[in-house]
């Protein structure tokens, strides 16, 4: 009975694992396309100028941030599957999602201060607002960092949920 139990827990610790990894994947991806295909052009006083993410460093670092965070998903959705099934590899999983939790929440820092600074503008540095005159622009910005806010959400749980499972081997 009770290695019924144990079967039944690691069979459920493996679903979560997979659905939150999926769901991780998913909302990583989504982020990450919103702000590669987000432009727009806009016209001030006549004179025209386009927004687009690769004018910014910080939203570059998003995207290649979320491109490395993907793959390493991928790769741990795997690994996962053995670790749920070999108590030894729980470790090196829970180090792969502590370090994909923390790319996250890096990136996201750096896009949501470049997002805010794009959205209210800077009065003592003299840089001004943006979304007043490419709303589309901002908007797709908004959804791509709820989308990675999201993401980090999950991985930070996925670490929490992994730690656990670590500490129980």
């Amino acid at each position: 009975i009770m290695g019924d139990s144990v079967g039944k827990r690691t069979l459920m610790n493996l679903k979560v694992q997979v659905s939150m990894r999926v769901l991780t994947l998913g909302a990583a991806l989504a982020s990450m396309g919103l702000m590669i295909t987000n432009r727009e052009v806009a016209s001030v006083y006549g004179i025209a100028f386009e927004a687009k993410y690769s004018d910014s460093s910080a939203f570059r670092y998003l995207v290649f941030a979320y491109i490395a965070i993907s793959a390493v998903t991928l790769f741990t959705l795997a690994w996962a599957c053995l670790a749920v099934r070999r108590g030894g590899f729980i470790f090196a999983l829970f180090f792969f999602d502590l370090l994909m939790t923390l790319t996250a929440l890096s990136a996201f820092s750096a896009a949501m201060s470049e997002g805010y600074i794009g959205k209210y503008g800077n009065t003592h540095a003299g840089w001004l607002p943006i979304c007043g005159y490419v709303h589309n622009y901002c908007n797709r910005t908004t959804l791509s960092l709820a989308l990675s806010f999201v993401s980090f959400l999950l991985l930070f749980v996925l670490t929490v949920l992994t730690a656990s499972a670590a500490r129980r081997s």
